[in-house]
């Protein structure tokens, strides 16, 4: 096996790989920063480091995604580990966190405790997120199989999280009445016969994570039913939906009592999540 210096393996043009990703790969082979990449060009892999970078490349040209390839994705401010269990953080899933708090340090300044449930939480980076933010609040993750809790457990260990709770449950059936101030979920909505979703995203990501039967609200309508009986009176419900869903979701809640109800914004200006309360009577 022949070994390169990081200056031959940026300038080839062979790789059939994005710059970016071979950067990331080094970063995580080398255990260095990109800063290391840029000033030390002339150093030269070892062996072991030579064979890890090359079953990188040759995972990613079979466009395995770059998270699945190096195990672990960034996410807010943190790093999060990931498996072929657990869909892939995204960029815009952050918008959620960030109004998750907001809402959360109101409901804490009036009842000085704020107990959230990151519901079908994957790789736990919506509800860890928020309790490393908030070590003050409880924070509930749940998911559906014992390979993805296995996940968010070694994220919560990583993250050195103490104040939240880890459950396998089918959605929201195993949670008593009045459980949570802040119900908080990113379900799957993609609708089945979808031909928009990536090549990559569709091969290698979990369809679990992804599919939903009624053009891709089956699973989003169950929540916002049984969600009433889970959250406290004035609880907030947040979801993460698809772009074109935002109108038939609104309806979906107003039939079923919710009041305040939001479209938020994504970063490209997309119709992307959905804030409401639920109110009792």
């Amino acid at each position: 096996m022949e070994r390169l210096t990081i200056q031959q393996i940026l300038d080839d043009s062979n790789l059939e790989v994005k710059k970016n990703d071979i950067e990331y790969c080094l970063m995580d082979c080398l255990g260095k920063d990109k800063v290391f990449l840029h000033t030390r060009k002339k150093y030269l892999l070892t062996i072991e480091e030579q064979y890890k970078f090359n079953r990188y490349i040759d995972k990613l040209k079979k466009s395995i995604p770059l998270a699945y390839v190096l195990g672990s994705q960034p996410f807010y401010k943190y790093q999060f580990i990931v498996s072929p269990q657990v869909l892939i953080p995204r960029s815009e899933t952050e918008i959620l966190v960030e109004e998750v708090i907001k809402t959360g340090e109101r409901v804490f300044a009036e009842k000085q405790s704020v107990k959230i449930l990151d519901l079908g939480a994957g790789s736990g980076c919506i509800g860890l997120s928020i309790a490393a933010e908030k070590p003050e609040w409880f924070v509930c993750l749940s998911d559906f199989k014992k390979e993805i809790t296995n996940v968010i457990h070694q994220n919560k260990i990583n993250l050195k999280v103490k104040n939240c709770t880890i459950t396998v449950v089918d959605w929201l059936t195993a949670f008593s009445q009045d459980s949570f101030d802040i119900i908080v979920t990113n379900p799957p909505y993609i609708d089945k016969s979808s031909n928009k979703i990536e090549k990559a995203v569709k091969k290698f990501e979990p369809s679990h994570a992804l599919y939903a039967d009624e053009c891709g609200l089956s699973y989003i309508k169950r929540i916002i039913i049984s969600s009433k009986k889970s959250l406290k009176n004035n609880g907030y419900l947040f979801i993460e939906n698809g772009y074109d869903q935002s109108q038939e979701i609104k309806n979906f809640l107003v039939k079923n009592d919710f009041k305040d109800i939001e479209v938020l914004l994504d970063y490209n200006n997309i119709c992307r999540f959905t804030k409401c309360r639920h109110i009792d009577g």
